[in-house]
């Protein structure tokens, strides 16, 4: 492992203020060493210097935020989990959850999940037997209302040759 990857390794798991002289303690390295390679950890936004003399630092996005509504005990939805779902249904044409699970490399039950939140918020729906993506305005309100069963409802619809309107 080189010093560079060391260091990495030791910002990505520590969460405190450090300086070079407690990297030094805790990875052994020689802090001539780390010196020389701070600037290039500053620079590549690995880091950022939160204090001048004495040069203090912290790992950059330590504190990733994750906006989200529980819908579900323990389910998160994640905007961008939703908008990764919406794309494949846009590049393609799914009859079913289980081929979209296939595609996405997620659990048909988190399919399901994101699915009857997105048609509760009228952001997907079922045309002809195809979940299409109607739009993606309302993709930030997933979870916030969920109507159980909605997409049976849109199953049965589809049945009878017709699909829900839309405001």
């Amino acid at each position: 492992m080189t010093d560079k990857e060391l260091i990495l390794n030791f910002i990505n798991q520590y969460d405190r203020l450090f300086n070079a002289e407690l990297i030094a303690k805790l990875t052994s390295l020689s802090r001539e060493a780390i010196e020389m390679l701070l600037p290039e950890l500053l620079q590549s936004q690995a880091i950022k210097q939160i204090e001048d003399a004495p040069p203090i630092y912290v790992r950059a996005n330590r504190y990733q935020a994750r906006i989200g509504y529980q819908h579900y005990k323990g389910w998160t939805f994640s905007l961008a989990d939703a908008h990764r779902l919406l794309d494949i249904l846009e590049q393609g044409s799914y009859k079913s959850i289980r081929e979209i699970a296939q595609v996405i490399g997620k659990s048909r039950q988190w399919v399901y999940i994101y699915l009857e939140a997105l048609a509760s918020i009228e952001v997907v729906d079922l045309r002809q037997h195809i979940y299409v993506v109607i739009s993606r305005l309302n993709v930030p309100k997933i979870g916030r209302k969920v109507q159980k069963g909605i997409l049976g409802q849109l199953r049965s619809l589809n049945k009878i040759g017709c699909y829900r309107m839309l405001d």
